[in-house]
């Protein structure tokens, strides 16, 4: 979904005026250039509307909130600029939880989403990533992030970061290739998460 970010304050308030600026983590990251030239702190919320309403309630004229046109109108907030984020189109992907199973059939094509990590050691992505290479699993995506939870560990007197993947491939859990490849990946991941299994065409 092609999102577009506004940088809202209140009525009368200058881009100059600003001195803090609210918004979600990921909100704020994908602003990272134009808030940099503003010469601004940052500070997360919940979500942009989270904080279109603390700059309203609290009436703060020296700060501003990322967020949507929508927050403006719900918050009595001006749109000092659209577009603010510092790449267009500025897809972001969202994901739709059910409670109840998605129980695949054979006659649509599925992608399954899923988390793992790894402990450091010469070559352990690439014995994870072998793992869907060796059944011709496709994978569509692969995405790194620090580990929030750990980020860092100490090997001896060095300290290196510990890191999280995100990958997305080609198959439904269903299907006996995928039980088999996520069964050695659990072998050789720290901890392994499937997110989902869904229709291609729907993300």
């Amino acid at each position: 979904m092609d999102v577009e970010l506004c940088l809202l304050a209140l009525p009368g308030v200058q881009k100059d005026d600003l001195q803090t600026i609210f918004s979600h983590p990921q909100d704020l990251a994908q602003c990272e250039y134009s808030l940099s030239n503003l010469g601004v702190s940052k500070k997360n919320v919940d979500h942009g509307a989270a904080g279109a309403e603390i700059i309203s309630k609290q009436n703060l004229r020296d700060a501003g909130v990322i967020g949507s046109a929508r927050s403006a109108e719900l918050y009595g907030l001006n749109i000092l600029e659209c577009n603010f984020q510092d790449a267009s189109p500025n897809i972001s992907r969202y994901l739709v939880l059910a409670i109840t199973a998605n129980i695949p059939n054979e006659y649509e094509k599925y992608k399954t989403s899923i988390v793992f990590g790894l402990e450091e050691g010469p070559g352990t992505l690439h014995k994870a990533l072998v793992a869907f290479w060796k059944r011709d699993l496709n994978l569509t995506k692969i995405e790194s992030r620090p580990n929030r939870g750990k980020p860092m560990r100490t090997l001896g007197t060095e300290k290196q970061f510990n890191y999280i993947f995100y990958v997305d491939f080609e198959a439904s859990l269903a299907e006996i290739p995928t039980q088999n490849a996520l069964k050695e990946l659990e072998e050789i991941a720290s901890f392994l998460r499937v997110l989902g299994c869904y229709p291609s065409t729907t993300i």
